[in-house]
C-alpha cells in the first residue's frame, strides 16, 4: 500500500502505473460493451494500493472519465431526460451517503468492499433476470437505492442498467444514458468528498484519473461483439 505522503504528492511507482493503466484498459472495454463492471475490475486492483477508506472517493473520479468518454461516444442517443429524473434523486441520497462513509471505521469500509465484491457476480445475474417494469415511483426509488449505494459501495451502477432496460432502452441508448447519470454522480461525488477532505483533487485523485484516462476511452459500438438480440449488451 502507498504512503499517504506518496499518495498526496502523486509519486506513484512506474510499475504500478504501467499496471493500473492496463487494468484500466481492460475495465475501460468492458465497461464500454456493458455499461459496468469496470468500477468493480479497476477496485481489485486500486484498493491494496490506495487502502479501502480512500477507494471509494478515488473511484469516484475514475469512474466520472470512464464514463464521460461514453457519454461522448454515444452522445447521438442519449436520453437527457431520463438522467435528470434519476439523478434528481440520485445526488440528493449520494450527499447523504458520502457523510456517512466518511464517518465509517475503516475496518467497517474493507468488510463492506469484500462482501460487495464478493455478492456482485450472482446479484448482476439476479438482477437481470428480474425483467423489472418500474413505473414512476420506481425510477425514483431505485434512482435513490442507487444514489446512496454509489458513496458507500463500489458496483452501485448494476442497480441502475436493470432499471434502464426495463424502461425500454437497449444498445447505445443504454450505455449513453447510463453513463450520463454515472458521470452526474461522480462528479457531485467527487466535489463533496473533496468538501469533506476525503480526496485530494489536485493530487491523488486526478493524477490517478489522467494515468488511465487514455486507456478507459475505449467504447465499442452497439451491434460490435456477439449479441445481436439486444445490441451490445451481453444477454
Amino acid at each position: 500500500m502507498l504512503t499517504e505522503a506518496e499518495l498526496l504528492s502523486g509519486a506513484i511507482p512506474p510499475a504500478v502505473a504501467l499496471a493500473g493503466m492496463a487494468v484500466c484498459f481492460v475495465a475501460g472495454v468492458l465497461g464500454g460493451l456493458s455499461g459496468y463492471g469496470a468500477g468493480l475490475l479497476v477496485t481489485l486492483f486500486i484498493a491494496p494500493i490506495v487502502g479501502p477508506k480512500a477507494l471509494i472517493p478515488m473511484i469516484s473520479v475514475l469512474m466520472l472519465i470512464n464514463n464521460g468518454s461514453r457519454v461522448w461516444f454515444y452522445r447521438h442517443a442519449l436520453d437527457l431526460r431520463t438522467v435528470l429524473r434519476i439523478s434528481a434523486v440520485a445526488l440528493q441520497m449520494a450527499w447523504i451517503g458520502a457523510h456517512v462513509y466518511v464517518r465509517l471505521d475503516s475496518t467497517i469500509v474493507q468488510m463492506v468492499l469484500g462482501a460487495v465484491l464478493i455478492l456482485s457476480v450472482p446479484l448482476r445475474r439476479m438482477l437481470n433476470r428480474a425483467q423489472i417494469r418500474p413505473g414512476p415511483v420506481g425510477v425514483y426509488g431505485v434512482g435513490a437505492v442507487f444514489g446512496f449505494l454509489s458513496s458507500l459501495i463500489v458496483g452501485a451502477g448494476m442497480l441502475v442498467v436493470p432499471l434502464l432496460m426495463g424502461m425500454g432502452y437497449a444498445g447505445a441508448a443504454l450505455l449513453a444514458t447510463d453513463a450520463a447519470i454515472a458521470v452526474s454522480v461522480n462528479l457531485f461525488k467527487a466535489v463533496d468528498f473533496g468538501a469533506l477532505d476525503a480526496l485530494s483533487l489536485p493530487y491523488s485523485g486526478w493524477r490517478w484519473c489522467w494515468a488511465c484516462a487514455p486507456f478507459r476511452a475505449r467504447p465499442v459500438r452497439p451491434g460490435s461483439c456477439a449479441t445481436p438480440a439486444c445490441g451490445c449488451i451481453p444477454c
